[in-house]
């Protein structure tokens, strides 16, 4: 387009060679960091283009060095859960901050169903639409460790995948956290405390649940039993309404994510009970809202976004090329006390 249209035109290749008196291979390869280029050419060739306001194409870049910039993400949850829990967007705004910054694309896919996973991964690397994936809500003998193997995709995985890699894992030690919850709940009297757990096919969930039930049998503390649930709010109230109709003294319920916990606590109130007078609450994630529920949520709190943004970094350099020995610690989730989880009613 010409100048007199009011659009500058774009800067291309050509334009650039031609103003740094070499040919539009040589600043092909210099733009596109290809290996034989001397150092002082691919930095003159690079200043030349800086100072014209060259920008690269990322669909022309992608072609010549065949990646697609971007990076895939596929939930096996139910849209709801996805669109309601707080710590899946925290995480996916993570990633997208750090891979934005580097002209990179977040690919996300919802699915429901193990088989629709498995096509779902199949699919970003047949079509080449991702460079690598990012695997979260890791199960026991995760199939999709295979998938990425098998396509040559990098990835970064939340959690110990089933064998050893060369790949970035990130981990954290959730048993302090539930270790303070039960001394909290026993210093205060409980002696019978019940679970709200998430799906059990996945391995975070079910650990949490035994990590639970070790601390209470540790404590001397009865354990209520656990109903398993979907992470959503209406789930959450079945399956307190549930526990609350079943036999036994239960005077606190803990739950596996505060969305549950805050419908827990509807299906309480609904009933004329106390929190937590007649019954204590305490949740696992610390959303914003938590702190202003009243009574105020107790929970764990956990740090999606900041492991959502060292993941897309870590995952970058993998598929840069780089190998990890170790997996790489992040912060601990830590137990916040607040005033839904009181003294056991006598």
């Amino acid at each position: 387009m010409s100048e007199a249209s009011g659009r500058r035109r774009a800067v291309r290749i050509s334009d650039v060679a031609r103003a740094a008196g070499v040919s539009k291979t040589l600043v092909s390869y210099a733009l596109n960091d290809v290996p034989g280029v001397k150092e002082s050419t691919r930095a003159h060739i690079v200043e030349t283009a800086r100072s014209m306001g060259w920008t690269p194409s990322l669909r022309a870049r992608s072609l010549s060095v065949s990646r697609a910039y971007a990076v895939g993400l596929v939930f096996q949850v139910s849209p709801e859960a996805l669109a309601s829990d707080q710590y899946y967007t925290s995480l996916m705004a993570g990633l997208q901050s750090v891979l934005s910054a580097s002209n990179y694309s977040l690919v996300t896919e919802v699915v429901d169903s193990p088989e629709a996973e498995r096509h779902a991964y199949q699919r970003l690397a047949r079509d080449g639409r991702v460079d690598g994936m990012v695997i979260v809500d890791l199960r026991q003998d995760d199939p999709r460790f295979d998938l990425v193997r098998e396509a040559g995709l990098a990835y970064a995985s939340l959690g110990w995948p089933p064998e050893p890699t060369t790949m970035p894992v990130l981990v954290y030690d959730e048993s302090q956290a539930i270790t303070d919850v039960v001394s909290h709940l026993a210093a205060l009297g409980h002696r019978r405390v019940a679970q709200v757990v998430g799906p059990q096919t996945g391995a975070p969930a079910r650990l949490r649940r035994e990590l639970y039930q070790e601390s209470l049998r540790e404590h001397g503390i009865d354990d209520a039993g656990w109903i398993e649930s979907d992470y959503t709010a209406a789930g959450g109230r079945a399956a307190t309404e549930r526990l609350l109709d079943a036999e036994g003294d239960t005077t606190a319920i803990v739950y596996s994510n505060d969305l549950m916990a805050v419908a827990g606590m509807s299906a309480a109130f609904a009933r004329g009970l106390r929190i937590p007078d007649d019954i204590s609450v305490v949740g696992w994630d610390d959303v914003t809202v938590s702190q202003y529920l009243h009574p105020a949520l107790s929970t764990v709190t956990q740090h999606p976004f900041q492991d959502g943004q060292l993941a897309a970094e870590l995952l970058l350099e993998a598929i840069g090329g780089r190998e990890f020995d170790e997996p790489v610690r992040t912060p601990d989730p830590r137990f916040v006390p607040r005033e839904s989880s009181g003294p056991a009613p006598r």
